[in-house]
């Protein structure tokens, strides 16, 4: 009796292990598929020659795909972040406009995007809006934090009669909508 429940518990730990490897390499050939079906993707959207059709297949990818591998997703963003530079060069605003206001909403950290979308509502005169989405870029660590401050000081003194004052509540703001 002892020597088969030992047998029967023997067994079962050879077949949780048996279990637990299979699984582990089950996962890990399905992040391999989806590494690579993401690649692919990405270099199917980077073919594409128009910028404003390119951002819209790239903020589509972000919509479906919000577990990006993070290599894939840096170099993603940094050809979107080109693209809309490229956008705001070209004075695209209204596709730009519409761009950045879709990814901030799939992608509320992504700080460059809100400067873009800063230039296209200043572009629009709606400053207060420019103010705020140039608060959230500075807030957020980025490579255009210091270009989002010297936006954000250019919108809010044209708003204010060319004072700063009260800049550091719209900034404290905008910290705190991002957490």
């Amino acid at each position: 009796m002892y020597q088969k429940r030992l047998f029967l518990y023997a067994a079962a730990a050879v077949m949780f292990v048996f279990a637990a490897t299979a699984f582990g390499v089950q996962d890990s050939a399905l992040e391999d598929i989806k590494y690579k079906e993401d690649y692919d993707r990405i270099q199917n959207i980077v073919k594409v020659t128009d910028v404003v059709k390119r951002g819209e297949q790239i903020v589509a990818l972000y919509q479906e795909r919000p577990d990006m591998d993070q290599k894939l997703r840096e170099y993603i963003d940094s050809v979107f972040t080109r693209d809309l530079d490229t956008m705001l060069t070209q004075r695209k605003f209204v596709a730009l406009r519409a761009l950045t206001e879709r990814t901030v909403k799939v992608r509320p950290k992504f700080g460059e995007v809100y400067l873009y979308q800063g230039a296209a509502y200043k572009n629009d005169n709606k400053l207060q809006e420019a103010i705020d989405a140039f608060a959230k870029c500075y807030v957020i660590n980025n490579p255009l934090k210091n270009r989002a401050k010297q936006q954000l000081d250019l919108a809010y003194r044209a708003l204010n009669k060319g004072s700063l004052v009260g800049q550091d509540k719209v900034i404290s703001k905008a910290a705190k909508e991002l957490q």
